[in-house]
């Protein structure tokens, strides 16, 4: 029976059968166009679009990306002067700035690897986090001697973000050998989690964009608590490092500025095109507009939170240079003031005995 002949006798053919095949918009592959895909644009059609500007973003990027290289040679070259029993946690930790930086610069060339630019950023970061944890033992001496300093003391587990469980008691074990142990595995499950909980994401989203887009909203909460938990060790000791007269806490700010930048700067963006109804800019899709400004964005912000570590690293842990210099200041005038009273003394002396004689 012909399905086609029979529809013309007033028969009812099939809805999906016609007698020439639809007309296919490749256009709809890529998006260029503002409609409801969501999927990343490959890189000729992205380069079509943004034309002229392609070069003006990517060539200020490598530039922005140099400086973050040179920033990181002259920061762990002052660093290595008071870490040098340390040397590599400081090159890892340093080295998350320009990291993070050249994982949003490939995300601006390249705008379909996003997805993989994110998990590159936040593992490095993660490792930093670990890295640190070392550097505050350090710090304070080591092990052995934070503990000694902390005179039996507790840990302070009440703090973030802990410290908003009104009905929660946590226990507050002593600062001993077994505790920064715990501590230490605490921080160090960050890394390992995160690593293990990206690669599943990174598969979904190369077996299927939309199994991952379904998928992840069940990995997000299993992420915001590896977080969480680690970033509570290492402020737990960071309270521990600062009962011993240590100062790690402005350094650890500059390494959870990069962290909210990372997750939290990171996560918006990436919902701030179903939350707000944007316009279609230069005929690219609003996320991806909105990927291509948070990427420049977050290296401008790595550009400016290296300065930051290096004007922390140039000096002695938990130190100021301006009161270093100070204190310098005011012992050369103490220095003077006594050999100027010894000198007067001296010639009050000689002048009394030659009086006598």
């Amino acid at each position: 029976m012909d399905l086609l002949s029979a529809a013309s006798n007033g028969v009812a053919a099939a809805r999906h059968l016609s007698s020439a095949p639809p007309e296919v918009n490749n256009a709809i592959n890529t998006t260029l166009l503002c409609h409801s895909y969501t999927l990343q644009p490959d890189f000729a059609s992205y380069f079509a679009v943004l034309k002229g500007n392609a070069w003006v973003i990517w060539s200020c990027g490598m530039l922005v990306l140099l400086m973050l290289c040179v920033l990181y040679i002259v920061t762990l070259r002052s660093a290595l002067r008071y870490w040098k029993e340390s040397c590599s946690s400081v090159a890892v930790v340093l080295a998350v700035y320009p990291v993070v930086a050249a994982a949003g610069l490939v995300s601006t060339v390249l705008p379909r690897v996003r997805i993989l630019s994110e998990a590159v950023a936040q593992e490095a970061v993660m490792i930093a986090m670990y890295h640190f944890y070392f550097l505050i033992i350090a710090e304070c001496g080591g092990t052995n001697q934070l503990v000694r300093k902390s005179e039996e003391s507790h840990l302070e587990t009440r703090v973030l973000p802990c410290c908003c469980w009104p009905c929660c008691v946590l226990p507050r074990p002593r600062v001993q050998q077994k505790s920064l142990t715990w501590l230490r595995y605490l921080v160090l499950q960050m890394p390992v989690i995160q690593g293990i909980l990206y690669l599943i994401v990174l598969v979904l989203w190369a077996e299927d964009m939309m199994l991952y887009l379904n998928s992840f909203i069940y990995i997000q909460p299993l992420i915001a608590v590896s977080i969480l938990s680690g970033v509570w060790g290492i402020i737990m000791c960071v309270r521990a490092a600062e009962a011993t007269g240590a100062k790690p806490r402005p350094r650890f700010l500059a390494l959870q500025l990069a962290l909210l930048i990372v997750k939290l700067q990171c996560g918006f963006a990436k919902v701030l095109p179903d939350l707000v109804t944007l316009p279609c800019i230069m005929a690219l899709h609003p996320s991806v507009f909105v990927n291509l400004i948070q990427n420049i964005v977050m290296v401008l912000e790595m550009l400016l939170l290296s300065i930051l570590a290096w004007r922390l690293y140039r000096v002695p842990p938990g130190k100021d240079a301006e009161k270093v210099q100070h204190v310098v200041i005011a012992v050369l005038e103490d220095s003077i003031s006594s050999l100027e009273k010894v000198n007067d003394i001296g010639n009050h002396k000689i002048y009394n005995s030659k009086n006598d004689i």
